[in-house]
């Protein structure tokens, strides 16, 4: 619920299907703290309700110009940018996703998605 929650309020964001990729994953190995717990949710769309929404957000593009920042009402803005499956791969396979949470959670949604 915590991860749904999130998503809604961070990115304006609702998913009707989930599934989990993993128990837990460490992030902070050398410290034994920081945990990252990914999932793969899908059937999203964004949040009538939600103060960020607007009516072009659902229109799949890959254009670099095509950003939408959200959750500018807290300290945890995120910058979403819809991508095709397409690209999100060649985004993993060209080390683009710098973040070991962001890389684990993509690379085991691909795998997921393939094994399927």
């Amino acid at each position: 619920d915590a991860a749904k929650r999130e998503v809604r309020e961070e990115l304006g964001v609702v998913c009707k299907e989930w599934k989990v990729l993993g128990n837990r994953f460490r992030t902070d190995v050398n410290r034994g703290m920081g945990w990252v717990h990914p999932y793969l949710a899908r059937d999203c769309s964004y949040s009538s309700n939600t103060a960020d929404n607007n009516q072009n957000k659902n229109d799949a593009t890959d254009n670099p110009n095509d950003k939408e920042e959200v959750g500018g009402h807290d300290t945890e803005k995120q910058l979403v940018r819809i991508m095709k499956f397409s690209n999100v791969k060649r985004a993993v396979m060209d080390g683009r996703f710098v973040e070991v949470q962001w890389s684990n959670t993509v690379a085991l949604a691909m795998l997921h998605l393939y094994l399927e």
